[in-house]
């Protein structure tokens, strides 16, 4: 009875979650220290409390209040650990990921602060604020969730902000009041299924995390309700808040056009999740990246398991698997960056670069784009064209710094700028294995007619 249980529960999330994305792979933030005290994974793992205060400004108060937020808030934490361990458990890896399913299935130690600290904000800042703080000193919290309008965008010197999470300083959650109004508990905006809503999210919160077939039942039936009012609705609080505590808990952002270095984490080609901005809905490439970094906070780095998605493709050191050449793509409007991975490429470091990118001449800052090697004198003044280039690249910190890389072997790039071409170069370089540049050659073409030719060796 549980499989079957289990089984509908599987289907259901993945007729919701099927919403087509183009997104990054799972990814967990660069940068990250896994001792700092507000990291929440580790926190989880080590079932210890996180602390977190609520400031709901005036507009927010007109769809929502301080206790119905705050269970809101819960159930988004609860959520990402229930979804994950269902998963685990439906793939049959119980057995392989016993360490992360007593995590998963232990109920987080949630401590709410009576108030906000704002010590560390500017004081004449605070004037923006619709309710100032009291003045008395107040314990600062592991998470700290905003919904408001004002006071950060008057921060940032911005007119609008989108919901966003910060990990300077101190970790906060800011989610603008005047775009995150859709409330599913809104009863007035969703009658009886905001009633459903209210009901399903106080049983859930009561349900220990550990009570698998309670807990799979009452999944399916608030997945059946939400489908039904707020649907795939990005003005869903409740999707704010599940989307900023992925970063609160390790993961990046997962948009198209979002280029997360040259590191590999989770899987190469994309999988839609509710890290993206295609899908309101946790996804199992969401559960793949909970499993990769309570690995990391577990000191289980080099754990081997099954993608969650069930789709064939295996982890290793929080790394996809690779039996053969795997190309990930990212466009972000004429540019382009393709980059091909190997099996090899989590040990030797080593990938395919393939880049191709707009750039010009029309001012200093625009032509600093342009490789070096290439003979600025020789180019037209104003003029924009493409550069491209191709060759082999080596990471040297695998597994901390995506900067650290260097060119190995041939490469080929090539300028061109102007209209018709009105002006082509193309550079040939060969490198060492410890990215020295061993020797140039540049070809300088007018009109399509090669001009010159130089050639340097080091």
């Amino acid at each position: 009875m549980l499989k079957k249980y289990i089984s509908f529960f599987l289907l259901t999330f993945l007729m919701l979650s099927a919403f087509c994305a183009y997104a990054l792979p799972t990814a967990p933030l660069i940068g990250y220290k896994q001792d700092m005290d507000s990291f929440l994974t580790s926190k989880l793992v080590n079932n210890e409390p996180i602390t977190y205060c609520i400031y709901l400004g005036k507009p927010a108060l007109e769809f929502t209040n301080p206790q119905d937020f705050d269970d809101t808030f819960k159930l988004a934490v609860k959520l990402w650990m229930v979804h994950t361990s269902q998963l685990i458990r439906l793939t049959g890896q119980e057995k392989g990921m016993a360490p992360v399913l007593a995590v998963l299935e232990k109920d987080p130690n949630l401590q709410l602060l009576p108030e906000c600290d704002f010590s560390r904000y500017p004081a004449e800042s605070l004037k923006f604020l619709d309710f100032p703080p009291s003045g008395k000193k107040v314990p600062t919290a592991d998470l700290s969730v905003f919904v408001e309008d004002s006071f950060f965008s008057h921060l940032r010197g911005e007119k609008e902000l989108e919901a966003f999470f910060s990990y300077q300083s101190h970790p906060y959650i800011v989610i603008p009041a005047s775009y995150y109004r859709v409330n599913p508990s809104n009863i007035k905006m969703f009658g009886d299924k905001a009633q459903q809503f209210i009901s399903l999210r106080k049983q859930i919160l009561a349900t220990p995390n550990h009570d698998v077939k309670q807990i799979n039942t009452l999944l399916i039936e608030l997945m059946k309700v939400l489908y039904e009012s707020v649907d795939y609705n990005p003005h869903s609080i409740l999707y704010a808040l599940q989307h900023e505590l992925g970063h609160a808990f390790g993961l990046a952002d997962q948009r198209a056009s979002a280029d997360n270095g040259d590191l590999i984490h989770g899987t190469i080609n994309p999988r839609s999740g509710i890290m993206d901005n295609f899908t309101t809905y946790l996804t199992c490439d969401d559960a793949d990246g909970i499993v990769l970094l309570l690995h990391e906070a577990l000191n289980l780095h080099h754990e081997r398991f099954s993608s969650l998605c069930r789709d064939g493709i295996k982890f290793s050191g929080g790394k996809e698997e690779l039996s053969a050449p795997k190309k990930r793509v990212i466009r972000a409007g004429a540019n382009k960056r393709a980059r091909t991975y190997y099996p090899q490429t989590a040990t030797d470091g080593v990938y395919l670069l393939e880049d191709s990118k707009y750039v010009s001449t029309y001012t200093d800052e625009d032509a600093k784009k342009i490789y070096y090697l290439f003979d600025f004198s020789r180019m037209p003044k104003g003029v924009g064209g493409f550069q491209s280039q191709q060759g082999h690249m080596k990471m040297l910190d695998v597994n901390n710094n995506p900067e650290k890389r260097v060119p190995v072997g041939e490469h080929f790039s090539q300028l061109t700028l102007g209209p018709g071409p009105a002006h082509k170069q193309i550079l040939k370089e060969k490198y060492d294995d410890n990215g020295q540049l061993l020797s140039y050659t540049l070809e300088i073409y007018d009109e399509e007619v090669l001009t010159e030719t130089r050639t340097k060796t080091f």
